[in-house]
């Protein structure tokens, strides 16, 4: 969120904020407690996926290159479910903690700086790994024999671009001034735009609506090709259909709330204004939380690795059926 053009101060200013203390403690903190009872097993589900990934059957997935762009997203979602937890969430409804802390961000701040960019970075970042998992499931249905040598040879490429692209997004933001603004009981951040025609809404806007686009344009693709198959493949008909499903919806949901800071941010104030902003937050909770239940509801063999001990999974082979099952 950026700061109104009718406010007036420098990148060097004091912002000092009043907190409001018209709302009640119980209810603010009844508030994040509920967030918590969602984000801490979101947490916890994400480890999972990356242990088993990384370490637990990291010799059967290590070769399946779906798999090591999904796990560079769930590392991405698991970074922003603990900035939720315990950082931007707790300021945000524990009102006790806004008169305390505050005033350490009066002033400018590198931790706060960092504590804005890195979510919003991320952020990003989920777009463009989005855009490289549906091109993966893609690829596997249209070119099957050949799939493997492909993303053996542009997996390092993919992975390099899905880490730095989100500078494109975030640039503005290392050269802005973030500052603390009320919210509710607590506060939140905000930033004074070092250029004030590079918006940060209208980059994630914009990022968004290609994953979207990719996402919906690859699905098609992929359903041509099974329908045109011989024996039609029921399960992976349906199985791609829900994920994709799912994945879009919560993308949709995003990019709305997006459209609103990037087009419209004067639509809604006082309460309102609030109340989307809060909503807006819940949205990327939904998709960071969505996508690995997602994955492990359709995707037995992830399931099955997740929640049995390693035994002969590490000196798994993967077969081309065997990837092709585990991507879609």
């Amino acid at each position: 969120m950026s700061l109104p053009a009718s406010v007036n101060f420098t990148q060097h200013s004091r912002i000092e904020i009043k907190c409001n203390s018209n709302f009640d403690n119980t209810v603010e903190i009844i508030k994040y407690s509920l967030q918590l009872a969602y984000l801490i097993p979101g947490i916890l589900i994400h480890f999972g996926i990356l242990r088993t990934i990384l370490w637990k059957c990291w010799r059967f997935y290590r070769s399946n290159s779906f798999f090591m762009i999904f796990a560079v997203d769930s590392m991405a979602s698991v970074i922003m479910l603990i900035f939720a937890a315990f950082f931007n969430r707790p300021t945000m409804y524990i009102p006790p903690l806004c008169p305390i802390l505050s005033p350490f961000f009066a002033d400018p701040s590198t931790l706060l700086n960092v504590s804005y960019i890195i979510p919003n970075y991320l952020r990003a970042m989920k777009s463009v790994t989005q855009i490289f998992m549906s091109l993966n499931r893609m690829s596997c249905v249209i070119f099957p024999h050949s799939y493997t040598t492909i993303w053996r040879k542009y997996l390092k490429f993919s992975i390099a671009i899905i880490l730095f692209s989100p500078i494109f997004v975030t640039w503005n933001l290392f050269l802005s001034r973030v500052f603390v603004m009320p919210y509710f009981g607590g506060f939140t951040y905000g930033y004074l735009k070092y250029f004030e025609w590079a918006s940060l809404s209208q980059f994630q806007f914009v990022f968004l609506s290609l994953a979207i686009l990719v996402t919906i344009i690859s699905t098609i693709i992929i359903l041509i090709y099974l329908l045109m198959l011989p024996t039609r493949v029921k399960s992976l008909e349906k199985t791609l259909c829900f994920t994709n499903l799912t994945i879009s919806i919560s993308f949709m949901i995003v990019t709305a709330f997006q459209s609103f800071y990037a087009f419209f941010p004067n639509v809604f104030t006082g309460f309102l204004s609030n109340f989307v902003f809060g909503l807006q937050f819940l949205s990327y909770d939904f998709l960071n939380i969505s996508s690995p239940i997602v994955m492990i509801l359709m995707n037995a063999q992830l399931r099955e690795h997740i929640f049995k001990n390693q035994g002969t999974f590490g000196n798994s082979i993967i077969r081309v059926s065997q990837t092709q099952n585990s991507v879609l």
